[in-house]
């Protein structure tokens, strides 16, 4: 009788060591499954921050050119690539009173330093 209540608890200890060697397995892998989801988020992100940055800067420096006006609408419009600077272009809806115009931004920009080079504005309608 004891040799049956060692050997099953032989087989109890055997059952909770495969157990926990499964457990880990499965958290390695959800582990490794949500660094890379996490990474992928953060590029995604990263892409994203690349012209927002900018696209507040073109608010805020329309908002000092129109200080009567409010921004109704926002659009990034796209990327020029110079040699050693960028261009992002914003195109930017604006009511003042009771008009209503659109205004282009382009934010010129180092593309080593990201430091703003200059911000031009063209009234399109």
């Amino acid at each position: 009788m004891k040799t049956t209540i060692f050997a099953n608890t032989a087989k109890k200890k055997e059952g909770i060591v495969k157990m926990k060697s499964w457990l880990n397995i499965l958290l390695i892998f959800c582990l490794a499954g949500s660094t890379a989801a996490f990474s992928v988020h953060a590029h995604a992100e990263t892409k994203v921050l690349s012209y927002e940055e900018y696209g507040r800067i073109a608010m805020r420096k329309t908002m000092e050119k129109y200080p009567g006006a409010q921004i109704t609408d926002y659009l990034h419009v796209g990327k020029k690539r110079k040699k050693e600077t960028s261009i992002e272009t914003f195109k930017l809806t604006l009511k003042e009173k009771n008009k209503t115009f659109q205004v282009l931004v382009l934010v010129e920009y180092n593309e080593k330093t990201k430091k703003v080079v200059k911000v031009t504005f063209e009234k399109i309608s």
